[in-house]
């Protein structure tokens, strides 16, 4: 071989070459970017997934807690509806009770009935064929008349052993406005405990990381006092809309004439009831009409017993003149509000929230009575075009607000409440928050009308 061939050829020349051609460990380096990369982006959908699972969890809970509270108000308003209604049927039947006793009506019906004795042979002697047919029958119908007064006395007398001392002892122990008055006391915590129970129980099963944040805290907040419901301001004035006119004497007159005229109703619907058979089979004795009139002056009697006593409850209305809109938030608008400490991020290094306050989720709810709804077309006559014309048909369903319709309900609404900043940067003072110091959000300058702009509520 030359030596021109063996420059060209030579080993370490072909080395050099080699290794100017291998490329090889930049895709090592490739590799590390990528990956730190990589993983920068997964840490960053981690967090974002957690904080939205957060805010979802936070968010469903605070309108569990708001709506479930709510509906605790709601069986409250019921309940006193109910125990109104009850305290004058009570009345009706202690007047019924008391006829039933005395037996007013019994002397003045063999009187009756031996007038008409006396008018039947007037009757059979008359000429006319169907007098005459009449005058024989009806010494068998006053007896017969005589018998249905004998038994019914007799029915109710002995009823009226059993019912009257117990009717009697619910009246001269003011048991029921007892009831109603531990009504109005005990629900505003109860509506509370429920919130605070339900907001628990959406926390779920919190993972290790999450543990030691602790349960979602669930607090139901009045929107007028901005005081937590069943807090300090129910010495001033209580969650329920509802008024007991024993300590509110201006309201005294109002509940003494729903109360005398509630009784007198369904007074007239026992009697109705009751007196149905002798309305139609045993009308001459009369003692329909009398025994209405003895029960009547019975309830009268026991009005002027009980003149400022075992009143209902009426319902709050507004006597400062705020107006209705005002009115209605003051007094039936409420928010729910669920705190939990704040996200520990992944990758904290990293991923930074800089926000300093805990998380907290609300929802607004009112309590209210809801309207009639249309369930059917019907037709009615139109007097003036002389035609049918088609017409919604609605449910029987009261809708006076008022504390003698049990059909109060709660539904979440959005929130709008004027004290809503005030709520969401006050201390909760309640059992479930006890003890738990949460970091609030300082927003102060912010207007309800920022925070609307930025919620979904």
């Amino acid at each position: 071989m030359s030596g021109h061939a063996a420059r060209q050829f030579h080993p370490s020349s072909f080395i050099l070459q080699r290794l100017h051609a291998d490329e090889s460990g930049s895709i090592s380096l490739a590799t590390v970017f990528a990956l730190l990369l990589l993983t920068m982006l997964l840490g960053m959908v981690i967090n974002t997934g957690r904080q939205v699972d957060n805010k979802i969890k936070l968010q469903n809970a605070a309108d569990a807690a708001t709506y479930s509270g709510g509906v605790v108000l709601a069986r409250g308003m019921n309940s006193l509806a109910f125990t109104n209604h009850m305290l004058t049927e009570v009345f009706a039947l202690t007047a019924f009770m008391r006829e039933a006793r005395d037996r007013h009506a019994d002397p003045f019906i063999p009187d009756i009935l031996a007038a008409w004795d006396r008018i039947g042979p007037v009757l059979g002697s008359s000429g006319f064929q169907k007098f005459d047919q009449l005058g024989p029958s009806i010494p068998q119908k006053t007896q017969a008349e005589q018998q249905m007064v004998t038994a019914y006395g007799n029915w109710m007398a002995a009823s009226s052993e059993v019912a009257l001392p117990v009717l009697e002892e619910i009246l001269a122990q003011e048991m029921i406005p007892q009831l109603q008055r531990q009504i109005v006391a005990i629900t505003p915590g109860l509506a509370q405990t429920a919130a605070a129970s339900i907001a628990n129980r959406n926390t779920g099963r919190p993972s290790p990381r999450d543990q030691p944040r602790g349960a979602i805290v669930g607090v139901l907040w009045r929107t007028m006092m901005v005081d937590p419901v069943g807090g300090a301001s129910e010495s001033v004035q209580g969650t329920l809309p509802a008024i007991d006119p024993a300590t509110d004497l201006m309201y005294l007159q109002q509940a003494v004439a729903k109360r005398n005229t509630q009784a007198e109703i369904y007074l007239k619907a026992w009697n109705y009831e009751l007196m149905r058979p002798f309305d139609l089979y045993a009308k001459m004795s009369q003692f329909s009409s009398l025994w209405q009139g003895f029960t009547c002056g019975q309830l009268h009697q026991l009005f002027d017993q009980y003149p400022t006593t075992n009143l209902p409850h009426l319902i709050r209305e507004d006597t400062q003149g705020l107006g209705q809109q005002q009115w209605l938030e003051n007094e039936y608008m409420f928010v729910g509000v669920a705190y939990r400490p704040k996200l520990v991020a992944s990758m904290s290094r990293l991923f930074t929230d800089s926000l300093q306050s805990d998380n907290e989720a609300f929802t607004q709810g009112m309590l209210f009575v809801p309207r009639r709804r249309p369930v059917d077309i019907g037709w009615y006559w139109d007097s003036q075009l002389r035609i049918w014309r088609p017409g919604f048909i609605k449910d029987g369903v009261p809708e006076q607000w008022d504390l003698w319709n049990e059909n109060w309900s709660f539904q979440l609404v959005p929130a709008t409440a004027a004290s809503l900043t005030a709520i969401l940067q006050t201390q909760p003072q309640t059992p479930a928050a006890a003890g738990k110091n949460l970091r609030l959000p300082n927003l102060q300058g912010v207007s309800p009308q920022d925070v609307q702009q930025i919620t979904t509520h």
